[in-house]
């Protein structure tokens, strides 16, 4: 054993090093549900170059109910603690819209933060308020995959926001990992019978769960009016707060040209 070990030692050479440059002109910290399947696909588009995304996820029973959705603010601060440890992070994100609406901005953010205090949090409900008040929609058509115990606080979250919600749909699912399931062409359906004689001037698609980021561009041609989902707000946000530009051709025109300015 010791030859084996002197062998060894003639052989291990030690090189010193420089450390490497900052090249990210972003990076994002994310938390995600354990059910969702779709930002992470969602996010891999939208991150252009120079954009760095370090996400975990946490636990939760995919149930769509208040109380289950409520509850998983006892799990953010932990999965944060999980993001990246000792690495320089621009923002932290939470990635579930109805959650954050119901536990609210404030205690998201605290809870995101907790282990990097005065670091800027967003959250898809947070972001997407923000969005909907960019693009100057006042009157909203709004469809989400969500039950009616979901979307009534929605209704009212979005009403006491300064919203005008004209047309509401959902489809009606009880199980978040059931929602990736719903076809692009079902929500293009309802998306055509929400504004069939409604005065809305936009449409928001509630739920990172909900794969209707691929379709913004093409309604928003169709139909000419913004489109904004919570997978796209919730990036655009988070690139704001890093003090960055969104540029990105084919994702609604909320990311085609954003000025990094003014938005709380």
């Amino acid at each position: 054993m010791p030859r084996s070990h002197d062998t060894f030692a003639a052989l291990e050479r030690p090189y010193p090093f420089t450390t490497q440059p900052r090249q990210a002109r972003a990076r994002i910290g994310l938390v995600q549900l354990a059910s969702d399947y779709t930002l992470e696909n969602d996010w891999r588009r939208l991150a252009t170059e120079g954009v760095e995304i370090y996400s975990t996820r946490m636990a939760y029973n995919s149930l769509m109910t208040p109380d289950s959705l409520r509850a998983t603010a006892g799990n953010i601060a932990d999965a944060a603690d999980l993001v990246a440890p000792g690495l320089e992070l621009d923002v932290m994100a939470f990635g579930c819209t109805s959650a954050s609406m119901l536990i609210g901005n404030e205690a998201v953010a605290e809870r995101l933060t907790r282990s990097r205090p005065g670091l800027p949090a967003t959250n898809p409900w947070l972001a997407s308020l923000c969005a909907l008040r960019q693009l100057g929609i006042g009157r909203l058509a709004v469809l989400t995959p969500y039950a009616t115990e979901v979307n009534r606080p929605l209704y009212q979250g979005l009403r006491e926001a300064g919203f005008e919600v004209v047309a509401f749909g959902a489809f009606g699912l009880s199980l978040d990992t059931d929602i990736p399931a719903i076809h692009t062409e079902a929500i293009a359906a309802a998306t055509a019978d929400l504004l069939a004689g409604s005065r809305a001037e936009g449409v928001f698609f509630s739920c990172t769960n909900l794969r209707a980021l691929p379709l913004l561009d093409s309604l928003e041609h169709r139909f000419g009016l913004p489109m904004v989902s919570s997978n796209q707000a919730l990036f655009w946000h988070a690139l704001q707060l890093a003090g960055q530009q969104a540029d990105i051709a084919g994702c609604g025109r909320l990311l085609a040209a954003s000025p990094a300015e003014g938005v709380a």
